[in-house]
Parts: structure tokens; sequence; C-alpha cells
């Protein structure tokens, strides 16, 4: 009946002894730095301007705004259509048409981190001209 005891307690007490063992988790992987887009701004044609747009995270989305004629109205490239935000790791060529030819504008992209920790980043914000006439052919004459 000790035998029986004995084999009784051993069992308990390996139970409790595994019970007892501290919980060990891998530990966390940070979140890669949530960047700015790389973007480039050029006058495509008469009151066109391209915005070719990099987005350089892992997660989010990215856009391209700008601000537009005397009282500097916020606009995004591409109307903010769905194909106009670049999502991770893509580039994509967006434009801004209908502007004033001759006319300079501010731009600069964002990127919305859309994990949990949420939050934004933008570039800088650069001024760009808008063309004003047919691009140069390199001819002349007619």
């Amino acid at each position: 009946m000790n035998r029986r005891i004995r084999g009784a307690f051993l069992l308990a007490v390996s139970a409790a002894a595994v019970t007892l063992t501290p919980f060990s988790a891998a530990p966390a992987v940070a979140a890669s730095p949530f960047k700015a887009p790389v973007v480039t701004f050029e006058g495509t044609g008469p009151g066109t301007v391209t915005a070719t747009l990099h987005n350089p995270n892992d997660r989010g989305q990215c856009w391209a705004e700008a601000g537009v004629g005397p009282n500097n109205d916020h606009v995004f490239f591409g109307e903010a259509k769905p194909e106009s935000l670049a999502g991770p790791r893509e580039t994509i060529k967006t434009s801004l048409t209908g502007l004033q030819p001759g006319s300079t504008i501010t731009a600069r992209g964002g990127c919305a981190d859309t994990s949990p920790a949420g939050g934004y980043e933008l570039s800088e914000l650069v001024t760009v001209a808008v063309p004003s006439g047919k691009p140069a052919t390199g001819s002349f004459g007619n």
C-alpha cells in the first residue's frame, strides 16, 4: 500500500512541477519602423502633374496630395480612388488633372499605418510647376 501512495504522490508532485514551470514565450518581434512614402512629382502635360509614389513599408497605404489654387485647396491625386493608393512595397503613378496651366502647386505624399499601432508619416512638402503648353518635342516650326 505504501508503494501505491508513493507512486500517486510522485505523480502528483510531477504534475505540480509541470503546472508550476514558468511559461516562456518566444520574444516579441517589433514591427519595422513606419516610413513616409518615396514620391516624385512631374509636370506631364498642360494642367497635369503626375506623382510616382512608392510605399516602402510592409503595411499600410500611401497617397499623394496637393494644395491647389489661391486658397491652397487640399486635393488628392487620382481623386483618392483605390488605384491611386500604393499598397505595401508597391509603386504607382497617379495624376492630378485640370490644374491651372502655368501655376504652381504644393505637393507631398503620405502613408497611413493600417496596423493596430496606427499613425501616419508625411513626406517633405515641395512646390511643383504646372506645365502651360505642349511638351517640347525637340523640333522647330509648325
